[in-house]
């Protein structure tokens, strides 16, 4: 859609024809409604039973042992916590002085600790991997607040959307690739009613609310509707596909749903030893022909003759079922470039600490390609922090303005503080004091950590004169 489109559609007095065209996406992202389907082990396939049919036992109940495996979730939260069980890193460039440090103190407090912005990537980053579609909303609210020691009559906070919570989301892009605009929609149960938030990034900036009961229509509860923005105040990033391989891995954890299934089924059945007896040529022996049930403590099977008895039961069954399990299970963690690192694998592992960080070589460079769109977003993120602060802390807008601001992820290592520390000791002139406090990651304010250490080394330095 052109921004002249979009203004003209604005402009026209049918809203329901308007939410219709504003219900389209410029990214191909998988429906939800299709992912949750493979993310949720309760909908899995297994449980239909017009594809696997009841197995019903003496009671008349169902003794098919239906097992669900949630490796899709497990994938979705592993890679997430691969992208951002360490901190982002975001590096300042700033002219040197007392209120440029300042200026980048208001940042990291607003962004970092009055927004938690850690713990929000990590669920942002489950909810992009499982939905494929983020989108995060930034404003300021009236409530007195001190950050970082200057006071202000706003608050900043953020809000973040996603499928998986029963948004529908549709962006579209302008002639530019730019974002032009957002559509949010949601029901309300309760009311009956649907709503719809539209966040415009065309040559006016603005922000409109609908409701719809009968027909769509302007959200009287807003006002000003619509709103006029100073700025776009959102970001938004997607994916092509969940993280679990879509489809595909789905497949695979099919499989295995099924093999272990249908091994609940017959090792149920066949727990009981199970024998060949031949009675022979033996003469006036009463042969008990009653039918064996599934809950019988012993089974026998009567065959012709030979006086012999003997255990029938295919000692390679189990081995043969566990190494096919193995092989599809290993294979969907391959396919999703993750370790398969549970509990019992790592705790009979003798893996040494240098080699587990091998392990973590695929999923390192997983993370690097979704991180890839992370800084992306991060970047544009930074930037509406930035606008709201100048709001916020108008004497510092020009400092706001000169910061510039990168975002580093780093993808979960295994090396411990120990190992660190001794990278870092070794490292000697090659690394500056600021990277060295960094790369440890003790501290949060990483300045004011190489500050105090300069000040002890000088201190301890005049005491030696």
């Amino acid at each position: 859609m052109t921004r002249i489109q979009l203004t003209e559609l604005l402009l026209s007095p049918d809203i329901d024809e308007m939410i219709k065209k504003l219900s389209v996406s410029s990214f191909a992202v998988p429906e939800w409604t299709d992912l949750v389907k493979e993310y949720e082990p309760s909908l899995h396939k297994i449980w239909d039973t017009t594809l696997y049919p009841a197995k019903q036992n003496e009671n008349g109940g169902d003794d098919f042992k239906r097992t669900a495996f949630g490796l899709q979730k497990l994938a979705v939260n592993r890679i997430s916590q691969a992208l951002f069980s360490t901190p982002v890193e975001r590096v300042y460039s700033y002219e040197e002085n007392e209120k440029n440090k300042a200026a980048v103190e208001i940042l990291e407090q607003l962004y970092k600790i009055d927004n938690y912005i850690d713990a929000e990537n990590l669920e942002r980053a489950k909810k992009l991997n499982a939905a494929c579609q983020i989108v995060t909303i930034w404003k300021t609210y009236e409530e007195p607040s001190v950050v970082n020691g200057e006071t202000t009559k706003y608050k900043l906070t953020h809000k973040t959307y996603s499928e998986k919570e029963g948004y529908k989301i549709y962006t579209q892009l302008d002639e530019n690739n730019q974002i032009l605009v957002v559509a949010i929609f949601y029901t309300v149960t309760a009311e009956n009613k649907n709503y719809c938030y539209v966040y415009i990034n065309g040559d006016k900036k603005e922000f409109r609310s609908y409701v719809k009961a009968d027909k769509w229509v302007l959200d009287e509860s807003i006002v000003p509707n619509p709103k006029p923005l100073e700025f776009f105040p959102l970001v938004y990033t997607a994916i092509e596909s969940p993280v679990w391989g879509g489809v595909e891995g789905t497949i695979l954890v099919e499989q295995l749903e099924e093999m272990e299934s249908f091994d609940g089924l017959y090792i149920k059945k066949n727990s009981a030893p199970t024998f060949t007896l031949d009675y022979g040529d033996v003469t006036n022996t009463t042969k008990d022909s009653k039918e064996e049930t599934s809950s019988d403590s012993r089974r026998i099977i009567v065959v012709g003759k030979g006086g012999s008895m003997q255990d029938v039961t295919w000692p390679g069954a189990g081995e043969s079922v566990s190494k096919r399990i193995a092989r599809i299970r290993n294979a969907f963690f391959e396919q999703v470039q993750m370790p398969d690192i549970s509990f019992a694998n790592m705790l009979n592992s003798n893996t040494s600490a240098e080699n587990k960080e091998l392990l973590f070589s695929d999923a390192k460079a997983k993370a690097a390609d979704l991180g890839g769109e992370w800084s992306k977003m991060f970047m544009e993120e930074i930037n509406v922090v930035k606008n709201f602060a100048k709001i916020m802390f108008p004497t510092y807008s020009a400092e706001f303005d000169a910061i510039k601001v990168r975002s580093v992820v780093h993808p979960y290592s295994v090396n411990s503080k120990k190992e660190n520390a001794e990278i870092i000791a070794t490292a000697g002139d090659a690394m500056s004091l600021s990277t060295k406090v960094a790369f440890l990651g003790v501290v949060d304010n990483v300045q004011q950590e190489v500050e105090l250490i300069e000040s002890a080394n000088s201190a301890e330095a005049n005491q030696g004169l």
